[in-house]
């Protein structure tokens, strides 16, 4: 075989390198999934923290988010054609499974993580079997929560005993007493007496006063009402899984951003009618999140 031949057979087994891909976006034209990847990883990142999200979670959250979507565009390279840089963002965040992180972390708790970094008691933090972490961070004082729950009928009981005692020679004070702290029908307590209602019930309405005013430090903490105090607190997983459901839809994701920040409709709608669609999804999605955090709207 000639020299010639030889090298026309070795140029003709060389294959060129592959082509990378490039895929047609809403913000940048078409786009290398690097160079979607750097665009999108800082505001993922961002967006991270504020959902409460910490430490190897957040990158852990952002490549698992990033290679979802790679995945899919694979399969549909026109995906992010008409999709705008925020729209990207919120459905590489939908699918990145940060709220799953945050369950095990929550789950898994270690007792060493506790001691050192919070300086937490942990044997009182780990005794089980009457509240929960949850519970015990909501409480009023820093130790174990089945000693405050405790300490909280202890005071109860204290209460009713120093109003029992200074109405022991008042028979329409105790029964009054006994109606309102007890479950005993009030009718059958009465006639067992002898009393007539009105003689009871104003008692009643004193007594119970005055049974705030002694426990008043055990008011109970008014909690978030609307999906936007909710989510404000930390709630995410209801707000991503709406995110998610509207992964699909650009428009949407634009109603669901004006809804979570300051931007305005007018800087994502092109023309009238996007900006009567994004209006129309952004009342839409308010009901929709109002149902996922189960409050009102």
């Amino acid at each position: 075989m000639s020299e010639a031949t030889t090298r026309s057979k070795i140029r003709e087994s060389i294959e060129p390198f592959p082509h990378t891909p490039r895929y047609p976006t809403g913000w940048g034209g078409d786009l290398t999934f690097e160079e979607i990847a750097e665009c999108l990883s800082p505001m993922m990142a961002n967006k991270l923290k504020r959902f409460g999200n910490y430490g190897q979670d957040i990158p852990d959250s952002i490549q698992t988010g990033l290679m979802r979507l790679w995945m899919r565009l694979v399969e549909d390279p026109n995906l992010l054609a008409d999709v705008g840089i925020f729209g990207a963002m919120w459905r590489a965040l939908a699918i990145s499974k940060s709220t799953t992180l945050q369950k095990q972390n929550k789950k898994y708790l270690p007792f060493t993580d506790i001691e050192g970094e919070l300086a937490l008691d942990v044997d009182e933090y780990g005794i089980p079997g009457y509240s929960s972490p949850t519970a015990w961070q909501k409480s009023s004082e820093r130790w174990a929560p089945w000693a405050t729950k405790i300490d909280f009928r202890l005071d109860i009981t204290d209460a009713i005993h120093a109003i029992a005692e200074e109405y022991a020679d008042d028979i329409k004070e105790l029964v009054a007493l006994y109606i309102l702290t007890t479950s005993v029908d009030s009718k059958a307590a009465l006639e067992a007496h002898n009393l007539a209602h009105s003689m009871v019930y104003e008692r009643m309405t004193a007594i119970k006063h005055r049974l705030q005013r002694i426990l008043k430090e055990y008011e109970p903490m008014i909690q978030p009402r609307t999906w936007q105090e909710r989510l404000d607190a930390g709630e995410i997983e209801p707000y991503l899984q709406v995110v998610e459901h509207y992964s699909d839809r650009p428009l949407a994701l634009f109603a669901i951003y004006t809804l979570t920040t300051k931007a305005k409709v007018k800087k994502f709608a092109r023309d009238e009618k996007e900006h009567k669609m994004i209006f129309y999804y952004r009342k839409k999605i308010k009901k929709k999140l109002a149902i996922a955090y189960c409050c009102v709207a």
